[in-house]
């Protein structure tokens, strides 16, 4: 019996070493460079992996002009790419996708296509693949006269220069690569049973699964592929894949596979983020699963279900992984903390960024999914309120059927002709003289590197502004030793008070944040976890994701307890108005806590793979701050009972079928665009809002931190000044209103201040103190009109009269005091029925970047949903160009004209 077992051991390591292990460089966008490349093969080494596919899809020679021999320049890194990984003991594949344009039946075509694999073999390679995913899968008018099938032709291809190369090692890719391209389905494809019998049996076919991006892969199912296929697959596993939307990232740990399948497999390959620094999680857990037991792991649905449970449960983090787990046992969770220890380490490596931060490949657009309403009501305790039209989860499954990942045609890359860069090229068929556009940071050309899709001309131009709480300013060493300054992410916070003591009674105050000690600036393992659980799987938001969903939608859904308190001027003290306040309090945490992290992860040594990662923080940390400013501004009470509980009328994470459906994997996860960060977005109540959350990344981190506020009483001289500061259609007015400096601001806030429990007020502060830009808006503007013209009846006093001369030229001064004199003009009846909202939004010329803008235009559209506004205007002087053009930027567009003032709308 014992020597039955070390035989049964003793075929399981053989059965281990075969395992083919790694990674598939196979996503569209940006390739790696080979200075990544090369470090990917060390850590493969140290985790025990033993392959690395090169198949970039935008790499210049490997897809569209894969005919092309390579240059000596290009043959040079590609030799040394292929010896590093030699000597990391990691197998490189050389993969090639001819699909696009082959002819099957051309002896030109596949002589081409030797030749170019040939070339590589010269180079030290002895491993290759050819690729036939995501082409079109039809003949052309040639080849069906030689072949009786498509999968004929890709069969007699590939078994020719498989034995032209001498049999190396050797994968292919079928264009029915997964159960949903299956036609009609896996059992019965032709195209599938045809590859399994006629493709050399030495080739390895390449599965993705039951989808192309699949959540669970079963033991059935791959006894399934493998009969029909007629050897075990190897998975190309996408579950780590961005690509179909850099909306997101996916930092979680490798699940949904149990164990049990490896002696099924013949291996699997990662396909993870476009982005390399974070795919350390998604290759760190590949390697630990790879390594595992499938005796002594839990069970796959187990691992699965244990996920969602944690997920559901709130911040309790006491129970990571089932107990008494075997050490060779595989378990996501306990992979999770055992790679983010390590990851830590990767954060401190002094590694320099090359060029600037890269704009996420905006994904090609899909069909939104239908709103069923504007808004719909919901009670405090969430169940529908009857007469209204519910989300019918049906319509997801519809729409989701007509969904198909069909990616953008992106600029010509080329990965091998530079260490650390990818060169971009203009496309040559638009183009006489192809010019390259390199990534790095002295380039002149009007292309912008791995702009792949051109950003919205709405999109902010850089400049050095930047969205933070508490003015907190972080300088730190790069790896060069060169002082650089690197601001925290894009945050807000709206302080409603500066009594910070803590009150037991229900009150208007939340706590303040604090700036953060110094001894905490180091990055710790629990700030990693933080940014895994916001970043985390295509069918999973991670526990403290979760954690922020469920916390906002209560403070929204329960703003009603705060304003009928306040309404009623109710100084008892109730449970749930306390309860509201503690919750909104910890929110606060939950913010600070993302801000910190973001905080410490600017401040890495690793710079590069900082760059990878910012994007992604700087967007999330400014939805999140965002949310924690409404919810402090809900904390003052002055929403509509009824209003405040509207729900966004899209789709979100609590309307009825959406989870689930999220969760199931029944769906493509490019279904469910935007991840966590669009999930957030959608629960702030502003329909149509879209154009709010567009904006470009910042090209480098940034040092300059604003946060957003609801206006303070202390707070007058400071928005006075800045008034005073904007009042010439944007440029300075200090000098033009020096006899009368208040002018400005009584005319343009003073009314607002009078009444601040009718009006909304908010305001941008930088890190000094002093205010950048503010907005004000009323729900009602024939109240406001009303409310103005009696404010101005109490200051003429205070000023000289000025009556306007004929021929007589008068100052700006003199023009706002002739003004004075005047009746407010009351805003054209057509336009009130349509826009009953008035705004007004302001900010210094220095301000250029419009995510400040954006944001703070947001978070008042949604307090004025809030108060039951659902569209408004602003009004603007024929004359001010400027200020025309902001507006236009923020989304409001011209409705009517009056005399010289101009109307823009917009619906909210």
């Amino acid at each position: 019996m014992a020597n039955a077992n070390q035989l049964d051991n003793l075929n399981n390591l053989n059965e281990r070493k075969n395992f083919v292990c790694g990674v598939v460089e196979g996503f569209y966008g940006r390739p790696w460079t080979p200075e990544q490349r090369k470090d990917l093969f060390a850590k493969q080494q140290k985790w025990g992996m033993n392959c690395y596919l090169y198949a970039p899809k935008d790499d210049y020679k490997h897809r569209a002009y894969w005919r092309e021999l390579y240059t000596v320049e290009e043959a040079e890194h590609l030799t040394a790419l292929i010896t590093e990984a030699r000597q990391h003991n990691v197998t490189f594949y050389y993969a090639i996708s001819p699909g696009l344009d082959i002819t099957y039946s051309s002896q030109k075509e596949v002589a081409a296509l030797k030749r170019k694999l040939e070339q590589v073999a010269q180079l030290g390679c002895n491993a290759f693949a050819i690729l036939f995913d995501d082409i079109d899968p039809e003949m052309s008018g040639a080849d069906k006269e030689v072949f009786q099938t498509f999968a004929h032709a890709q069969v007699s291809v590939t078994n020719e220069v498989f034995t032209h190369l001498s049999q190396p090692k050797f994968m292919f890719c079928p264009t029915q690569y997964c159960s949903t391209r299956a036609v009609p389905n896996v059992q019965t494809s032709e195209y599938l049973n045809t590859i399994g019998k006629k493709l050399a049996p030495e080739v390895d076919i390449m599965w993705t699964g039951p989808k192309v991006i699949s959540k669970v892969l079963t033991v059935e199912h791959v006894r399934e592929v493998t009969e029909v296929m007629r050897r075990p697959p190897v998975i190309w596993d996408n579950l780590h894949a961005n690509d179909y939307d850099q909306a997101r990232l996916f930092l979680g740990p490798y699940c949904g596979r149990a164990p049990d399948l490896i002696p099924l497999l013949r291996g699997v390959v990662t396909n993870p983020n476009c982005e390399y620094g974070p795919n350390f999680m998604a290759i760190h857990t590949l390697a630990q699963w790879s390594k595992s037991s499938a005796l002594t792991s839990c069970d796959n649905n187990d691992a699965v279900s244990a996920d969602i449970r944690l997920e559901t449960e709130g911040d309790d983090s006491s129970d990571d992984c089932p107990t008494g787990l075997s050490p060779n046992a595989y378990h996501p969770r306990r992979a999770m903390r055992i790679a983010l220890m390590e990851w830590l380490t990767e954060f401190n490596r002094p590694i320099s960024a090359f060029g600037s931060i890269q704009q996420p490949q905006i994904p090609t657009p899909v069909p939104i999914l239908p709103s069923v309403n504007t808004c719909m009501s919901v009670t405090s305790t969430t169940q529908a309120t009857p007469g209204l039209p519910q989300p019918n989860i049906n319509q997801l499954a519809e729409v989701a059927q007509e969904i198909v990942f069909n990616p953008a045609m992106n600029p010509v890359m080329n990965s091998l002709v530079s260490e650390n860069k990818v060169v971009v090229d203009t496309i040559p068929e638009e183009t006489d003289t192809a010019s390259t556009v390199s990534q790095d940071a002295s380039t002149t050309s009007g292309v912008e590197p791995m702009d792949c899709n051109p950003s919205p001309a709405t999109s902010p131009p850089h400049n050095e502004d930047m969205l933070i709480e508490n003015g907190e300013r972080n300088k730190v060493l790069d790896s060069d030793s060169e002082q650089s300054t690197t601001p925290v992410i894009d945050t807000f916070t709206a302080e409603v008070d500066s009594d910070t003591k803590t009150s037991t009674k229900p009150s208007l105050t939340l706590p303040l944040d604090t700036p953060l000690d110094n001894e905490e600036d180091n990055l710790t393992v629990d700030d990693l976890q933080l940014l895994v659980d916001l970043f985390y799987l295509p069918f999973e938001h991670g526990r403290q994701g979760v954690n922020i969903l469920n916390e906002f939608n209560w403070l929204k859904m329960n703003s009603h307890l705060v304003i009928d308190s306040k309404k009623n001027d109710d100084n008892t003290e109730k449970p749930e108005v306390q309860e509201w306040y503690d919750r909104a309090t910890k929110f606060n945490d939950i913010a600070k806590s993302v801000r910190k992290m973001s905080n410490r992860l600017n401040k890495v040594k690793n710079r590069s793979l900082l760059y990878d990662i910012y994007p992604y923080i700087w967007d999330m940390n400014g939805v999140v701050s965002l949310i924690n400013s409404y919810i402090k501004w809900l904390a003052l009470g002055q929403g509509a009972p009824l209003v405040s509980n509207y729900v966004h009328g899209n789709y979100t994470w609590f309307s009825k079928g959406w989870r689930e459906a999220f969760m199931s994997g029944d769906q493509e996860p490019w279904v469910f665009r935007g991840g966590l960060t669009a999930e957030l977005q959608r629960l702030i109540p502003v329909d149509a809002s879209n154009d709010l959350f567009v904006y470009k990344t910042p090209e480098v981190p940034l040092n300059r931190t604003y946060c957003i506020r609801p206006y303070l009483p202390e707070d007058r001289a400071k928005l006075y000044n800045l008034i005073l500061r904007t009042s010439d259609d944007g440029r300075d007015g200090t000098t033009l209103y020096a006899a009368h400096p208040d002018l400005p601001g009584d005319l343009a806030i003073g009314s607002y201040l009078e009444s601040l429990k009718e009006i909304i007020l908010m305001v941008v502060e930088d890190e000094w103190g002093d205010l950048v830009a503010y907005a004000s808006a009323a729900g009602n503007s024939i109240a406001q009109t009303a409310r103005q013209s009696a404010y101005l009846t109490q200051i003429r006093e205070k000023y000289p009269k000025v009556t306007r001369e004929e021929g007589v030229m008068l100052t700006p001064c003199e023009e706002l005091l002739a003004n004075l004199t005047l009746e407010p003009q009351a805003p054209p009846e057509t336009l009130v029925a349509t826009h009953p909202a008035t705004l007004s939004i302001a900010s210094l010329v220095s301000i250029t970047d419009e995510s400040i803008t954006k944001r703070l235009t947001a978070c008042m559209l949604a307090s004025l949903r809030s108060q039951g506004s659902f569209s408004g205007h602003v009004s603007v002087s024929v004359g001010e160009k400027q200020t025309l053009e902001s507006y236009s930027r923020l989304g409001f567009l011209e409705v009517t004209t009056q005399g010289t003032t101009l109307y823009l709308g917009r619906s909210f």
